[in-house]
Parts: structure tokens; sequence; C-alpha cells
């Protein structure tokens, strides 16, 4: 095997293992997020709570494009609503619950909020022609008519739940 198939071989291998070692983080959902509040037990009377979230990483879909419609000179759809998929991570808030007799702690209260599958749609537009489909009284001419604007509303599914527990 020569110097030049050694490096190419080589080459290649290298892009295999770095597009392995880039792919588990790529389809990761969320990235861990912890909250630090260490800095207010200067100032709370008892420690902080500690909060364990993440940050969720929008995927967009493919869009519903442009639809023509018979009897309308411009697309229905013309610009096109964008859907998102994404996750509501999984968030635990938990703090320690001092005994106010003693000075050992009652228990740990805690918020747990799991995943959540969450569903995004943007905004769309959609635009009417300023002329309308040519007529026989014009001689074959469109006429002038008011230009109509439209916007479809956004939309957002999910369904969070939470559990509080001692």
């Amino acid at each position: 095997m020569g110097i030049t198939s050694r490096a190419g071989l080589a080459t290649v291998l290298t892009c295999i293992a770095t597009a392995a070692a880039v792919a588990p983080a790529a389809a990761a959902p969320t990235a861990p997020v912890d909250v630090p509040l260490g800095g207010l037990n200067t100032v709370l009377p008892f420690d902080a709570p500690t909060v364990h979230t993440g940050m969720p990483l929008p995927v967009p879909g493919a869009p519903d494009g442009p639809r023509y419609v018979k009897g309308n000179l411009l697309p229905h759809n013309m610009v096109p609503a964008l859907p998102i998929e994404t996750a509501l991570p999984d968030t635990h808030i938990g703090t320690p619950l001092p005994d106010p007799l003693s000075p050992r702690n009652l228990g740990t209260p805690q918020l747990v909020a799991p995943d959540t599958a969450l569903h995004l749609l943007t905004p769309g537009a959609d635009l009417g022609a300023p002329l309308s489909q040519p007529r026989a009284g014009l001689y074959g001419l469109p006429a002038v008519t008011l230009p109509e604007a439209g916007l479809t509303a956004p939309a957002v599914q999910s369904d969070p739940a939470a559990t509080a527990a001692l």
C-alpha cells in the first residue's frame, strides 16, 4: 500500500470517527442545564434550592408549501407556516426544608416535571392578487380588485405535567 493510499485511508477513517462522535450530540433533544443558585445562601435563612433542567433544541420540519388553487392568480399559503418539534426537558427543583424548632431538616420538597413533546407551528401568510381573472366584458382583460392579505394563526401543542413531593 503506497503512501497516497495510506493518507487517503487515514483521512476517510478520521472523517468517520468525527461523524460518529458528533452524531450522539446532534440527536440529543435537550442540552442539560444546572442553574447556579449557590449565591442565594448568603441572603436566605436556609439552603438555596437546586434546579436541574435542560434547554430544548428545536428541530424545524418541512413546511406545507404553496398550493395553486383554480381561479386564483397567486398560490394559496404564499408564506407557509413552519412546523417545529422539540421536547420540554425534565425539570427537578428541590430545597431542604428546615425545622423551625431544631437544627435538622424536615425533608426536601421537590417539584418534578417530566419531559414532554412540544409541537409548534409558526404563523404563515396568504396574499391575494390585485387583479381578477380575465373577464369577457373587458375583452379578456382582468379587472382591478382590492388586494387580500391574511395571516394563519400560530399553534402550540403540548401536555405538560408536574409532581410535587416531600
